[in-house]
């Protein structure tokens, strides 16, 4: 989230994803601004960005005014002040209690905020916690990946409207360490909206720096989504436009698991099905903004 408002206040890609350039504020409820400031720092860095944007806007409970609560000085008001493009409200738990246990509540608080949506243009974004998860694998909805996603999001923690009454839904999970290592990628997000529907899943890799502390993140895309290194490998030796027994060559197994893998790759976009038995690859590269897509071969 840290990284997301760095992203929107300086105008630049989040997670490959185009932003609109302006105000961000972040109202952490947990950590103190010393700490707030060390990691603005530090994922600035990561960014490429010379200094924290001047539209980056840092608030902690820790560090506040003694009269924060109070009529005129709540959170709200302060956002009303400040109008910024987006808001992010770390955790909903510590800012509003009542909301995370009541229906009611929790429905007059999204009703505030749709409220400054309108008057001020400004997203927020409530960062929410999941109940403690089972401890047998098949009374839990499973990794967010794999998982239906409607039903991993009634295991959000609390009144059930915090998810029915809010506008976007998107989940932050591990990976299926069955089917990835955890070295291999840090983060699967993916979720769903009350108009566009599912948010596919998107694969975050951590970033560290030569001390091999944690810098920021950035999205997995081409051949790193395929994890494996022979997956890897066999993507990279296949022609532009190739058949089925030419993958099954290059990736040097039976047909069941070449099948296996033609499917992970289109699933992932980095193959397209182009007719019975033929197949061709999805390059990505770079754009000038920071950003990337993909082109067919």
């Amino acid at each position: 989230m840290y990284q997301a408002a760095l992203c929107v206040a300086a105008g630049i890609p989040f997670l490959g994803c185009e932003t609109m350039k302006g105000r961000a504020v972040i109202a952490d409820f947990e950590n103190g601004i010393g700490d707030m400031c060390e990691m603005v720092e530090r994922i600035s860095l990561h960014l490429g960005l010379p200094a924290a944007p001047v539209d980056l806007h840092l608030w902690s409970l820790n560090d506040c005014e003694a009269r924060f609560g109070q009529p005129g000085h709540t959170l709200l008001d302060i956002l009303r002040d400040v109008q910024p493009t987006l808001a992010i409200v770390d955790s909903l738990g510590s800012y509003s209690p009542d909301a995370e246990d009541k229906n009611s509540s929790a429905t007059r608080m999204l009703t505030d905020f749709r409220r400054l949506a309108r008057d001020c243009g400004t997203t927020t974004v409530l960062v929410h916690h999941r109940r403690k998860q089972p401890r047998k694998a098949k009374e839990s909805a499973g990794p967010l990946e794999n998982a239906n996603v409607r039903l991993w999001f009634q295991d959000a923690r609390g009144a059930s409207s915090l998810i029915n009454g809010s506008d976007i839904r998107l989940g932050v999970d591990a990976p299926d360490l069955s089917v990835v290592n955890k070295d291999e990628i840090s983060l699967v997000l993916r979720g769903f909206g009350r108009v566009r529907g599912e948010i596919d899943a998107i694969y975050v890799a951590r970033d560290s720096d030569e001390n091999g502390d944690p810098v920021g993140y950035r999205q997995l895309i081409g051949t790193e989504l395929l994890f494996v290194e022979h997956r890897q490998s066999a993507l990279v030796c296949l022609s532009p436009q190739f058949t089925f027994k030419d993958a099954k060559i290059a990736y040097r197994r039976a047909d069941q698991a070449t099948s296996n893998f033609l499917r992970r790759c289109i699933s992932l976009g980095v193959v397209r099905k182009v007719s019975r038995g033929r197949f061709e690859k999805v390059v990505y590269q770079d754009c000038k903004d920071g950003g990337a897509h993909g082109e067919t071969v």
